[in-house]
């Protein structure tokens, strides 16, 4: 507060929002512990991701990808329809590996599951690890500060909205994160640089969970592809 107040208004007010924002605090923990146990029950689900990612220069990229997976069995495909230049190309998550499917040269290459070439440039220069790819927002933003910031309606439903803030602040300085009142997953995720400007949006639509998915529809690939293996044992002399 920097407002000239009478101490006890001063006082009083201090109180209230110290007191305020720890309990802000509290639910938001609270929220992503949820988050958490909702994750970690499902067997099985597809969805749909979509969003935008935004340049320096206001250039955008759409992003449209269907996803299968299950979980608890390491099990996980990605098939792109945008951006167009990756196009019908696939990931599929299988274990520790990871096949990577051109489209164009109709070649399947396997990669280490923590190598980030394996996502055929997505993660570049990222330190995420492959194998970590979850729906669980605490996962994703360990060790963020987090605050509520209230509810929203979303077209999947009521949601509420955590403000995440980085405590390094590099590339992403604080992300906005919309979470499911019926379900407790995420709906969207909307990424800030320090300059308050989002940069990427991503929402998880379509949300279809233990529907019965086997793990050979999960990790389907075509069987006529060509295989390069890069995967380290392969390398290996």
């Amino acid at each position: 507060m920097r407002r000239i107040l009478s101490p006890f208004r001063w006082l009083l007010l201090t109180w209230w929002a110290v007191s305020a924002f720890a309990f802000s605090q509290e639910d938001a923990a609270t929220l992503l512990e949820d988050v958490s146990a909702s994750v970690a029950a499902i067997q099985d689900v597809s969805l749909l991701l979509t969003g935008r990612l935004v340049d320096q220069g206001g250039s955008e990229v759409t992003l449209e990808i269907e996803f299968l997976a299950m979980p608890q069995e390491q099990a996980l495909s990605a098939y792109v329809l945008q951006p167009d230049a990756f196009a019908d190309n696939m990931i599929v998550l299988d274990g520790d590996v990871i096949a990577n499917y051109t489209f164009l040269t109709h070649q399947v290459t396997l990669f280490d599951a923590n190598d980030p070439d394996a996502f055929g440039g997505f993660l570049q220069g990222s330190a995420a690890n492959p194998a970590e790819l979850t729906l669980d927002a605490t996962v994703w933003f360990d060790g963020w500060n987090a605050e509520i910031v209230g509810p929203r309606d979303t077209p999947a439903g009521a949601a509420t909205i955590v403000r995440l803030e980085n405590p390094e602040a590099m590339d992403v300085a604080w992300v906005e994160l919309a979470v499911l009142d019926e379900g407790h997953l995420p709906y969207e995720v909307i990424l800030y640089d320090v300059d308050d400007r989002a940069f990427a949006e991503i929402r998880f639509e379509n949300v279809q969970v233990d529907t019965g998915l086997s793990r050979d529809e999960v990790t389907y690939l075509p069987e006529d592809a060509e295989i390069i293996d890069e995967r380290s044992e392969a390398r290996a002399p």
